[in-house]
């Protein structure tokens, strides 16, 4: 799961400038109902989320990277969640909880098929009765990464580092594995940093197939994040799952 583009401590400090709260966040903290006690945050990078969430319910953070997790701990309100070192495919928490989420398009670095089943076996161990798990994946069918090559630059100002310039390469594209490159400029500085990572875009059918096959059910899915119906051509694959066989007592 964890790709150099996250391990760079000086990149995991302006990872926010342009990684900011969004109508995602708004959407999965929307999940967070009253009937929800605990939440596990896969994933969980810079820990924005998982600290706004914490204001609502008990809530662990769980990510590969070090770097991440250090800014995690230092954000306001850092202090209310439990950080955990470790990777979605192979970890123990000794417990189950009402809500998991993986935030994001975290879900798109697990490239093969065995890492997207050790995810969802995963999450079907620390899942509570009733309880739910929501991550998004791009929908490959909107060929998101064609859109890239031309993306302009963006800039963003950090308190520490000043003006940083972010562009975006794509590499290569074959049967849904997308490399890229990402270019941060550090103006101020007069320093430049690359990192390349890959992403998988997986199919709505193949998703299906490989949850059910590891005991999970399908509950919601949507295309947008204001909760629109999922269309052929939507941008997003958000879904909504539970234990296959529960019935949900979280909403």
């Amino acid at each position: 799961m964890s790709e150099p583009l996250y391990g760079e401590s000086l990149l995991a400090e302006v990872y926010d400038l342009f990684n900011a709260w969004g109508e995602d966040n708004d959407f999965y903290l929307g999940l967070c109902s009253p009937a929800v006690g605990s939440a596990l945050d896969l994933g969980c990078g810079t820990g924005l989320l998982a600290a706004k969430m914490a204001e609502r319910v008990e809530v662990v953070g769980l990510d590969p990277a070090p770097a991440m997790l250090d800014i995690a701990r230092a954000r306001p309100g850092g202090g209310q969640v439990a950080w955990r070192l470790a990777d979605a495919r192979d970890f123990e928490l000794n417990r189950r909880f009402d809500l998991i989420y993986c935030a994001g398009h975290a879900f798109q670095s697990f490239l093969a098929e065995t890492d997207r089943r050790a995810v969802f076996r995963q999450v079907r161990r620390h899942l509570a009765r009733g309880g739910r798990f929501a991550f998004e994946t791009r929908n490959p069918a909107a060929r998101a990464w064609l859109r890239w090559e031309n993306a302009a630059p963006r800039r963003a100002a950090h308190p520490r580092w000043g003006e940083v310039e972010l562009s975006q390469r794509l590499l290569s594209e074959r049967d849904g594995l997308v490399s890229y490159r990402s270019r941060y400029r550090f103006i101020d500085q007069g320093r430049t940093l690359e990192a390349d990572a890959r992403l998988r875009f997986c199919g709505l059918a193949a998703l299906r197939a490989e949850l059910e096959s590891e005991g999970l059910s399908v509950l919601a899915l949507h295309g947008d994040w204001q909760g629109g119906e999922w269309r052929e051509d939507s941008e997003e694959l958000i879904l909504t799952l539970a234990r296959a066989g529960d019935q949900p007592v979280l909403d």
